[in-house]
């Protein structure tokens, strides 16, 4: 989400929250408080999904490391027993 979002998000929740305490809106506190609610929301499943894309880029790499090291080992294992 781009800095100019979170800054909008950020304003317009000051602007209702100022306007729900001078009492010039006569909004439930959940309405005067969305704002908020949607950017947590928005970055617990942004953050949610990068942790899966982490988690699974962590395990291809494992996996290729593991391949490599039998790679290796098999070549090893080839020249020992030509020589």
């Amino acid at each position: 989400m781009s800095n100019f979002y979170i800054a909008f998000a950020v304003y317009l929740n000051l602007i209702f929250v100022a306007a729900k305490l001078w009492e010039k809106v006569d909004w439930a506190w959940v309405w005067v408080m969305t704002p908020l609610i949607w950017r947590t929301v928005i970055g617990l499943v942004t953050s949610g999904g990068q942790a899966t894309r982490k988690k699974r880029i962590r395990g291809n790499l494992v996996q290729n490391i593991q391949s490599l090291r039998d790679l290796v080992e098999s070549a090893k294992s080839g020249k020992e027993g030509r020589h």
